[in-house]
Order: C-alpha cells, then structure tokens, then sequence
C-alpha cells in the first residue's frame, strides 16, 4: 500500500491524504522502531512525497479572467 500512494503523482494528491500521510510518517520514529532502516526509509519517503505534494498548493494555476 506505501508503494502505490507514493508512486502516485504528488501533484494529484489531495490534502486529505497528504495530512494522512504525515502520522505514519512520525509514528515510524518511535522508539518501537529502534531506528530501523525501514522505518527510516518509509518516514523520508512519506515526507518527501508530503512536501512534493504542497508545492503545487503553495502556488495554484491562475484562473483565466
């Protein structure tokens, strides 16, 4: 399922599933993970796609007058 949502193009990704990405993301950096390289593969890579997915939200199209 991690491997679907962050192939998908961040720039179609809604807020709500952004916003949802972020828990997981800081979930993995509890002490229950030890630091695993997965975990720490997964938190970047959640991150990477959250930031990916605000920029175009940052900066919308502009409308035609």
């Amino acid at each position: 399922m991690p491997g679907f949502v962050l192939g998908s193009a961040p720039e179609r990704m809604a807020a709500g599933i952004v916003r949802r990405l972020t828990a997981p993301g800081r979930e993995s950096s509890g002490p229950q993970y030890g630091g695993a390289a997965q975990a720490v593969h997964l938190r970047e890579g959640l991150q990477h796609t959250a930031v990916l997915a605000a920029v175009p939200a940052a900066h919308p199209p502009e409308l035609p007058t």
